[in-house]
């Protein structure tokens, strides 16, 4: 039993600093379609300084690790990777990797940078033509499929690519017109459908 002296020693004491929590995993799907834009400036500012402007893994800070930063912009990195993967790794680190979870990100700002991070390894050009590929190809696919956030997100490009060949209950297959390279770039348009629509640029005032 404490003394009445050594309950006030301890209400004397100074309170401890409550620790930051660790983030939660939410649903493993944005609930909002994310933001390629500001995934981008918070890339730029969480993420470049380990895996590099555009991903290759050679940003300044990451050179000086104990281990090789992932290279995001590589394609069999990034087509192997499912959003739902990376945001996991966003969310709860992996410090085996010194991939640090990121408290000061909320749940719709790690969909955002991974929704980013997951544009390396494709290209505008390969977007297009795979919008073109897909809508002569597969016109009577439907898009909404595509849109859906919580089936996306579990797929990787691999497997988008896997499922474009065999097809589904909803799915035309079409891999027998494209080769795989053909088949990438319809992958990364589909990806595209699942991003927010960006900002119309201002037009300055005449």
């Amino acid at each position: 039993v404490l003394t009445a002296e050594e309950v006030e020693g301890l209400l004397a004491q100074p309170e401890r600093a409550t620790p930051t929590p660790m983030p939660t995993l939410g649903p493993l799907h944005p609930v909002e379609a994310p933001s390629i834009e500001n995934g981008a400036a918070i890339y730029a500012e969480k993420c470049a300084a380990c895996h590099g402007p555009t991903g290759m893994g050679d940003g300044d800070q990451g050179k000086q690790l104990p281990v090789t930063v992932a290279a995001l912009g590589l394609p069999q990195v990034g087509r192997a990777a499912s959003p739902a993967g990376w945001y996991e790794v966003v969310t709860v680190g992996n410090m085996e990797r010194s991939m640090p979870p990121f408290f000061s990100l909320n749940d719709q700002e790690r969909w955002d940078v991974v929704a980013y991070s997951l544009t390396f390894h494709t290209t505008p050009e390969q977007i297009s033509r795979g919008q073109s590929l897909f809508e002569s190809n597969c016109a009577a696919c439907p898009l909404d499929f595509f849109k859906d956030q919580a089936g996306m997100s579990s797929l990787s490009a691999d497997e988008l690519v896997q499922l474009l060949k065999s097809g589904s209950d909803q799915i035309t297959a079409i891999g027998g017109n494209l080769g795989d390279e053909d088949l990438y770039a319809v992958a990364a348009y589909l990806r595209t459908l699942t991003f927010a629509v960006p900002s119309p640029t201002p037009v300055p005032a005449t």
